[in-house]
């Protein structure tokens, strides 16, 4: 099932080269849009309680995507899973890379970045969960990963930001500090 979800979603490319365009902008510069948003998150302007709130999540965004990207590398240098264009015939719209293609570090990055800002409800899930799941959708449409890469990588990125959200009460006053000190450096 894995390769024929492969195959349906990599026929999407090479078909015109507008959609090319489209799935090679989603697939590699996605994740800038949303380190755009926690960055917006992060500086927007607003009453102190609403502004704090903000730059938590964004720091808790920030600390789940590492965690996750970090267990990802750990997973992946004990089980290396061949990217699907070495066995599969492919349309590839972007450079091939030698790592592993489970799991899709960038899946895990976005919904390690996302999700935090679903656990609180918070408005900006919306555009972080849309930027997320098209982000997931491109790597396998532009051949770079199988969707059980960009499965496996949504799931690490949603446990770690899981663990995050849980000890969040346990960190909140080394973060309150951190963030009081921002301010008075003028960062926050």
């Amino acid at each position: 099932m894995d390769s024929e979800l492969y195959d349906a979603l990599n026929d999407l490319a090479g078909r015109a080269s507008w959609s090319d365009q489209l799935i090679r902008w989603a697939a590699a510069d996605l994740p800038i849009v949303m380190g755009i948003l926690i960055v917006a998150a992060w500086f927007w302007p607003g009453i102190a309680n609403a502004r704090a709130h903000r730059e938590c999540l964004a720091l808790y965004a920030i600390a789940a995507a590492l965690i996750g990207l970090g267990i990802a590398q750990v997973i992946g240098h004990l089980w290396f899973r061949d990217r699907p264009y070495i066995d599969h015939a492919h349309v590839l719209l972007l450079s091939p890379s030698p790592d592993p293609s489970f799991p899709s570090d960038h899946a895990v990055g976005a919904f390690g970045l996302a999700m935090p800002f679903v656990f609180a409800r918070h408005p900006l899930r919306w555009p972080l969960l849309v930027c997320a799941f098209g982000l997931v959708i491109a790597r396998v449409a532009a051949g770079t990963h199988y969707p059980s890469d960009v499965i496996g990588g949504a799931l690490l990125g949603s446990a770690a930001a899981l663990l995050v959200w849980h000890v969040r009460g346990v960190v909140k006053r080394p973060i309150n500090w951190a963030l009081s000190l921002a301010g008075r450096l003028h960062l926050a």
